[in-house]
Order: C-alpha cells, then sequence, then structure tokens
C-alpha cells in the first residue's frame, strides 16, 4: 500500500469511477442526465478533494485498487470547502436531487459515533484488474494500519457485502432510500 500523490490523481479518479459506474448509491447522489459521466468524475474527483483535506488517499503498490479514507474529526469549515460543497452541488448532485442526497447525508450521520472513527468512503479496483486479490490485498493493509478506531462503510452492492464481513466488518443499518444502503462497521 502506498499514499496516493498528485502525480497519482488522474489515475485514482480513473480507477473509483470505473469501478463505481453502475454503483446505485454514487448514481443517487449524482443528476442523471447526458453529462451523467462527467458529473460522475466530478463526484470523485470531490471526494478525492476531501481524502487529501481531511484523511488519506491510499493506492495498491500496482496503482490499480485505490482508497479514500475521511478522518471526520479532522473535517472543519473552510473557505475552499465551501466552494468545493457548491461546485459539488452544480457539477454532480443537480438542485433537484439535493434534498434527498441531503437526507441521506443525514441518516447515515445518525449512524455514526461521536467519538472519532475511520471512514471508508471509496475502495475500488480498475475493471481490468478485478478479481485477482488486488482489493482484498488493499483493504487487509487499509484494516492493519487503521486499527485503532472503528472504521465505517456504506455500500449498496449486496455482492460485497460477504467479502465486508470476512474482513470482519458487520451490518448496522439498512436503509431503503429506493435502494438498499447497508451501513457497515468493523471494531
Amino acid at each position: 500500500m502506498i499514499s496516493g500523490t498528485q502525480n497519482d490523481r488522474k489515475r485514482i479518479i480513473d480507477i473509483i469511477a470505473n469501478s463505481f459506474d453502475s454503483n446505485k448509491s454514487t448514481n443517487y447522489t449524482i443528476k442523471q442526465d447526458k453529462k451523467r459521466q462527467e458529473r460522475l468524475r466530478f463526484l470523485v474527483e470531490y471526494s478525492v478533494f476531501q481524502g487529501e483535506k481531511f484523511g488519506e488517499i491510499l493506492m495498491s503498490r500496482d496503482k490499480n485498487a485505490a482508497c479514500i479514507i475521511i478522518f471526520p474529526w479532522f473535517k472543519s469549515f473552510s473557505l475552499l470547502s465551501l466552494i468545493w460543497d457548491i461546485k459539488l452541488i452544480f457539477k454532480a448532485v443537480g438542485l433537484r436531487n439535493l434534498n434527498a442526497v441531503l437526507k441521506r447525508e443525514r441518516l447515515l450521520k445518525k449512524n455514526h459515533p461521536a467519538t472519532p472513527f475511520y471512514h471508508l468512503w471509496y475502495i475500488g479496483v480498475d475493471p481490468d484488474h478485478q478479481n485477482k486479490g488486488t482489493g482484498s490485498k488493499l483493504l487487509e493493509e487499509v484494516l492493519e494500519n487503521f486499527s485503532d478506531k472503528p472504521i465505517y462503510l456504506e455500500t449498496s452492492v449486496t455482492e460485497n457485502l460477504r467479502w465486508y464481513h470476512k474482513y470482519g466488518f458487520e451490518i448496522i443499518d439498512v436503509l431503503d432510500l429506493g435502494y438498499k444502503l447497508y451501513i457497515l462497521r468493523k471494531q
């Protein structure tokens, strides 16, 4: 596992955008129109900014998998963060979708503790390199290096639940948002 750098930014965005292209939760967040791909890429770019500012961006050594981990206790207001939030609304979410996205965020926060935890926002593998153990190796290294606090994540991909369970995650809630969003925790 290595830290993603500015030079890796495009590769990280490509990996996550491509691996989350058909993800229900991600597509719930972005406006569905002819610019969907562009909106998805901006959502991931926004997420990379959040990871750089308030967490860590990590990659597999072969740079075929990436993850964004947020340290929620680091989050603070800044003018730059506000600008990114506004850009997210107009470039990815859309005004009509904003209330639904904010409602989902409120529901997620109800499941998060008041004490520090790690939030695994994204973990993805380049589709050409999936099912080769790359994502598993990255997740194992993340769990090894971030074992001092609980780790939370959300997934709408039911096929991944067994995979997360294998690594000690448990389902703590399921949100029905027109699709099922599973909230998981590893103590």
